[in-house]
């Protein structure tokens, strides 16, 4: 009997903590994608860089920064309204991150003035998400 309550116990454990254990796997993956990420935007290699982002986010669909970093590839290979997507994101996902609305901002207005795009910029939200001070 106490064979059995040791295998019991043994199992439940197992049920706790291997599910931690592959969250932390998820995690050092996101963080490898995201390091090569910047390394491929830094050597603009921006397609690059957006698959990788976009697997981040696939693991991690809250990563503020990945939508944010995307968003400033996104914008290098001229995909405005992709780019203005995902700043938007990034700034709803952290709302206090100033950088992220001023990238979300920013874009919105380099876009209606660019003229090309006029009509796709006045469809766009004018005001950036709603952020508590």
């Amino acid at each position: 009997m106490l064979k059995y309550y040791r295998l019991a116990f043994i199992a439940i454990l197992g049920c706790l903590i291997l599910p931690g254990c592959a969250m932390l796997r998820d995690t050092s993956q996101t963080e490898a994608y995201n390091r090569f990420a910047i390394r491929a935007a830094q050597a603009q290699l921006w397609n690059e860089a957006i698959f990788r982002w976009k697997q981040v986010i696939n693991i991690d669909p809250d990563d503020s920064k990945a939508h944010n970093n995307l968003g400033v590839a996104y914008e290098a290979v001229g995909n405005m309204d992709k780019a203005i997507a995902a700043y938007q994101r990034a700034a709803e996902l952290e709302p206090g991150n100033k950088y992220y609305r001023l990238n979300y901002r920013r874009c919105r207005i380099h876009l209606r003035r660019s003229g090309v795009d006029a009509e796709k910029a006045l469809h766009v939200e004018e005001k950036p998400p709603s952020t508590e001070q």
